[in-house]
């Protein structure tokens, strides 16, 4: 896991500040527990879900030093693919999550214990999948 920096920011034009935050080194850990568990030889096809192209000069080392195994890279919804990325594994190994993917797994609005009929967790609606 990374984390989020505090970040102060200025509007140029009217010269507002506020804070944001910045996301940290979670592309440096996805790359260390890529190589590391290759070396562990815990997997044979790993499935990045990043287009994050400083995953790059991982995933060549990795197929580089480890030719047996093959990276996917699946990008997040309507992102496309790191173009970096996609020339290292090739058309046949990219995918894309899709609408019908996250539809497909979003839990139900409510979850009953089946002893008593009790509703015992209700999905946020914000959660709710778009009405078409």
């Amino acid at each position: 896991m990374g984390h989020f920096k505090a970040k102060n920011r200025k509007c140029k034009s009217c010269g507002a500040v506020w804070i944001s935050h910045e996301e940290k080194e979670t592309d440096v850990n996805i790359a260390l527990w890529l190589v590391n568990e290759a070396y562990k030889d815990n997997f044979d096809e790993a499935f990045v879900l990043s287009r994050d192209s400083d995953l790059t000069p991982a995933i060549k080392m990795l197929l580089a030093e480890f030719p047996s195994k093959a990276i996917k890279v699946i990008s997040p919804p309507n992102a496309g693919h790191s173009k970096e990325m996609a020339n290292l594994v090739g058309n046949k190994k990219l995918a894309s999550v899709k609408t019908i993917h996250l539809e497909r797994s979003l839990l139900p609005a409510t979850v009953t214990d089946p002893d008593t009929g009790i509703v015992v967790a209700r999905r946020p609606q914000e959660y709710d999948p778009p009405v078409p």
